[in-house]
């Protein structure tokens, strides 16, 4: 959906997808998804409106701001070999660290990754049914982005001439679009996916849909993207290739399913034990194998999903799946259409959401949404009563999981749309004072 919805060329190629959602959806068939984008996060703020004032939209801006925003910007696109996901082995050590067992390797692993930011890390062996295949470069760049703003792109609310201006674009930048092959183009031949999960903020999430969670998930991207080429900088100093990676080259979900770290839920995210789907994934891929490779498993997560469906409820766009259990197939609205759900995983059997319908709310609110991970039953703050839930949950009658999914909202959490949560988050910053004279402090009054 990224790659289609971030690109002119695939637009081009695939008419008929604006068409069909268009017609369907939005009924307008010139209806375009690579239209709204240059406009995305570029409208302006609303004062009166609690989530979306300049305060937000500031706090918005500025999650999304390391150094090289736009390359940046392009990895969450899935555009592969960016600068912060480059793929570029010249920095392989010539003579490879060798460990003693599998079991001292991946502590070793796990333990760079909690020191670089990580809350969670498994590895997985590589499987090419999570890979994208081919590798699909949508030709944008750091440049083209910048010439956008630049000659004021964004700005242009007239479809004709935001078409006129985004092929100017292509043609002054020569922007082409590639499909790159795992065989011939990938530098290597990956044997294991390092997975690891950065958590987002519980009270700014809470606020969502808004502006002021997208802060949030700004600095989520930020911490995968620092972490992530960490991790692979690492694993090339003991001499083994890797590639870091964020949304680009394969699925993160079904890794960090494969990895051990969460089960697959209804909002078609991974929900991690202790944080549910209030994280953000990256992983690394490498040919280095002497490791113990984690294996999926099971909290009752997936099952406890087939009751609840507060997430689904919460979902401003209608795009998640309702049905009472997972299947093989989309099942949505327009599941009938041909060609429709071209950008599900067909023949797997999970809950299969509809991530046009997700952008295009994306695309109109001018934000992250995240509707569907401040509602979920499992995000809850890190309290020990919440972890005994969950430690519970496998083996409580799933005739009680409707009971509990209840009582998530009795104790005040999954709200959403509440103007309540964005001044609740604006004040936790209250903690963060410092004691100025030093009273109270052990063994610190009167010294410098």
């Amino acid at each position: 959906m990224w790659s289609y919805a971030g690109s002119p060329h695939l637009m081009m190629r695939h008419p008929e997808r604006n068409e069909q959602f268009g017609r369907l959806v939005k009924n307008d068939s010139r209806y375009n998804f690579q239209l709204q984008v240059p406009r995305y996060e570029h409208k302006g703020w609303d004062n009166s409106r609690p989530g979306f004032t300049q305060l937000d939209t500031a706090l918005q801006h500025a999650g999304w701001c390391p150094p090289h925003k736009w390359d940046l910007r392009l990895g969450a696109m899935g555009i592969p070999d960016t600068q912060w996901f480059s793929w570029d082995q010249s920095g392989v050590e010539h003579e490879q660290y060798q460990f003693e067992t599998k079991l001292e390797a991946s502590n070793a692993i796990r333990s760079a990754a909690r020191l670089f930011g990580a809350v969670r890390c498994g590895i997985a062996k590589r499987d090419k049914r999570w890979d994208y295949d081919p590798i699909y470069n949508a030709g944008a760049t750091v440049e083209m982005m910048e010439g956008a703003e630049q000659m004021g792109v964004s700005k242009i609310t007239d479809p004709q001439e935001m078409a006129k201006a985004m092929q100017g674009m292509m043609e002054h930048f020569k922007s082409e679009d590639r499909e790159l092959s795992w065989e011939k183009d990938f530098p290597f031949e990956p044997k294991s996916v390092i997975v690891m999960a950065v958590p987002m903020d519980y009270d700014n999430m809470a606020t969502a849909p808004s502006r002021t969670c997208a802060g949030t998930v700004g600095d989520g991207y930020t911490k995968m993207a620092t972490l992530a080429s960490q991790m692979a900088q690492f694993i090339q100093g003991l001499g083994y290739h890797a590639v870091a990676s964020g949304n680009d080259l394969g699925n993160s979900v079904a890794y960090g399913i494969a990895a051990g770290l969460g089960e697959g839920a209804r909002n078609a995210q991974l929900i991690v034990p202790g944080y549910g789907p209030r994280i953000r994934l990256c992983k690394v891929y490498t040919d280095f194998d002497f490791v113990d490779h984690d294996k999926a498993r099971s909290w009752g997560i997936t099952e406890f999903c087939k009751t609840c469906k507060k997430c689904a409820d919460a979902c401003p766009s209608k795009a998640l799946d309702t049905r009472e259990d997972t299947s093989y197939t989309f099942g949505g609205e327009h599941a009938e259409e041909p060609g429709y759900s071209w950008n599900n995983h067909e023949g797997i059997k999970k809950f299969h959401s509809d991530s046009k319908r997700c952008f295009d709310y994306w695309l109109e609110s001018d934000t992250d949404c995240g509707a569907c991970i401040a509602s979920c039953t499992f995000n809850e703050p890190d309290y020990w009563h919440h972890w005994m839930i969950v430690a519970a949950n496998p083996f409580v009658p799933s005739a009680l999981h409707g009971a509990m999914s209840e009582m998530h909202p009795a104790f005040g959490y999954g709200s959403t749309e509440n103007p309540a949560k964005v001044a609740k988050f604006w004040n936790t910053g209250e903690g963060m004072r410092v004691n100025p004279t030093n009273r109270n402090v052990f063994g610190a009054v009167g010294r410098s």
